[in-house]
């Protein structure tokens, strides 16, 4: 039956060969590279001359006192944005089909979009001059009598992790939309027209319909997106960070950045990278059975 299938679909399974010579290339090959985590590995040596030395690399990060605070920091951010990301995508999706006036709509939309195509170092150039003592926002601050002179936000630790996380809800809340917009679009309208019969009004509507019907999409996104819960960012803490907020900026993977590339300890940063790895195939599955078991809807 296997045999049979495949001879009906050879001319598919032909065009699909590049593409898979093409992933295995890209993504399979450089995994080899995963071996200097076991390795003392310097350039010079290679992956066949360098010295096996087993689990130190990965002791030495377990063993780090600056350790808990990465992954503090990393999940702390990567959970805010998680939640406020999904939230607030999923009330401006629910709220934008809501609009019938088609050109108010579109350019609406179309304004949602522009900040995700608005490079990371322009973003976080904007945040850091609106949020400087004399920007715009203590600026508006001051003339509405709120406060007598500018804050420093962008030197204030605590006050990092909201920041980072308006920023990236700023930055990505109409393109995440876009899916949940689309699956909102495939609820029948027969479904509102009868609820309208019975009386329901559009917040009721809302309530009862649309967001049931889109929580399927809800959580394979909320699964998807849980593998990166231990990512925490990269470029928003690396643009954004500077001395006084450390302790809450550092992340993993700017820790293995600077360590690996600036120290050359490729090793090391290849074992923390393994770690986030395996954690994050580890939450995918996770999270995979809790969704599956409450919403009834999986990855598999």
């Amino acid at each position: 039956m296997l045999w049979k299938r495949l001879k009906e679909q050879k001319q598919l399974h032909f065009v699909m060969i590049p593409m898979a010579i093409w992933a295995i290339v890209i993504y399979y090959v450089p995994m080899m590279g995963n071996i200097i985590a076991f390795q003392d590995y310097t350039i010079s040596k290679g992956f066949l001359d360098s010295p096996w030395v087993g689990l130190k690399h990965f002791e030495s990060f377990f063993s780090n006192n600056f350790t808990p605070m990465i992954i503090r920091n990393t999940l702390a951010m990567s959970i805010l944005g998680l939640i406020f990301g999904t939230v607030t995508a999923v009330i401006f999706a629910i709220l934008l089909n809501e609009i019938y006036n088609k050109y108010v709509k579109n350019f609406i939309q179309t304004v949602s979009y522009l900040p995700y195509f608005i490079s990371m170092a322009v973003a976080a150039t904007l945040f850091t001059q609106l949020l400087s003592r004399t920007g715009a926002v203590n600026e508006g601050l001051i003339s509405l009598g709120i406060i007598e002179e500018g804050i420093p936000f962008m030197e204030q630790s605590n006050l990092f992790w909201i920041i980072i996380t308006i920023q990236g809800v700023w930055k990505t809340i109409g393109w995440n939309a876009i899916i949940y917009l689309a699956a909102i679009v495939g609820i029948p309208q027969e479904t509102y027209e009868a609820s309208y019969v019975d009386g329901a009004g559009r917040f009721r509507r809302m309530w009862h319909i649309t967001l049931p019907a889109i929580s399927p999409t809800i959580a394979i996104l909320l699964i998807l997106n849980s593998g990166y819960l231990l990512q925490g960012g990269f470029e928003q803490q690396l643009l954004m960070f500077n001395p006084l907020v450390m302790d809450y900026a550092e992340v993993i993977n700017t820790y293995v950045y600077k360590r690996g590339l600036h120290a050359g300890e490729y090793s090391y940063a290849t074992a923390v990278g393994m770690f986030q790895s395996v954690v994050s195939i580890a939450l995918i599955i996770f999270v995979n059975k809790i969704t599956k078991r409450i919403v009834g809807q999986g990855l598999w």
